[in-house]
């Protein structure tokens, strides 16, 4: 006969469970009871907090295939078994041409948040708007304050100048990319989370509980 737990201590698991899929699980995103998803770049086993593999197939998707991790912002993938992967393909970007992780259509994460997110931005010395084809926004503490990474302005100052996303264009900025100083992380994942509780009241289910559209 098996001997009770101690006073205080969890009984053990069994055999091939783990604490990931206990049912106390509650996602730190939707916070519903759901299983965590292994994540392989900071996921530790027994962790109180975790995610459901919905809420991060969420947050790839809305990040065109590799997001990040919403504890600490590693480029993660997932695959249709729900596996989630640190993204680590190394190549040349065909915009840059520079040797930089490979996120999607052969460009690099900088180019390819340039490229969807093509923003107007004001020089801190001529105060002019110029579209800068790159997240200059990653620069800036805040949404007010100038970044601290240079762009030729092209608007008459001929030179290397810093930069400012235009307020006309700061609501443009994906909250799933904004600086941790912009205080809109809380906004992210409110939107995950909105979508998660959607898709769980149309009452589709997908293989392994998550719920679709």
């Amino acid at each position: 006969m098996a001997e009770a737990p101690f006073a205080g201590e969890a009984p053990a698991a069994a055999p091939g469970a783990s604490s990931s899929s206990a049912e106390s699980a509650c996602c730190a995103v939707c916070l519903e009871q759901e299983p965590f998803v292994a994540m392989p770049c900071c996921g530790r086993e027994g962790s109180s907090v975790g995610y459901c593999r919905r809420c991060i197939e969420i947050i790839c998707e809305q990040a065109q295939g590799v997001g990040r991790c919403p504890s600490c912002r590693q480029y993660i993938s997932i695959d249709s078994s729900g596996r989630v992967a640190i993204t680590e393909n190394r190549g040349q970007c065909r915009m840059c041409r520079q040797t930089k992780i490979i996120v999607n259509n052969q460009m690099c994460d900088d180019c390819l948040l340039g490229s969807r997110f093509a923003l107007r931005y004001e020089c801190n010395r001529c105060h002019r708007l110029q579209t800068i084809p790159h997240p200059m926004w990653w620069y800036q503490p805040t949404p007010t304050e100038f970044g601290s990474a240079s762009w030729a302005c092209h608007c008459g100052c001929g030179d290397y100048t810093y930069w400012r996303v235009a307020s006309q264009d700061v609501h443009r900025v994906p909250d799933f990319d904004c600086p941790e100083g912009w205080g809109r992380r809380e906004q992210w994942l409110e939107a995950v989370r909105r979508q998660r509780l959607q898709e769980q009241g149309r009452g589709q289910e997908r293989p392994g509980g998550c719920t679709v559209a």
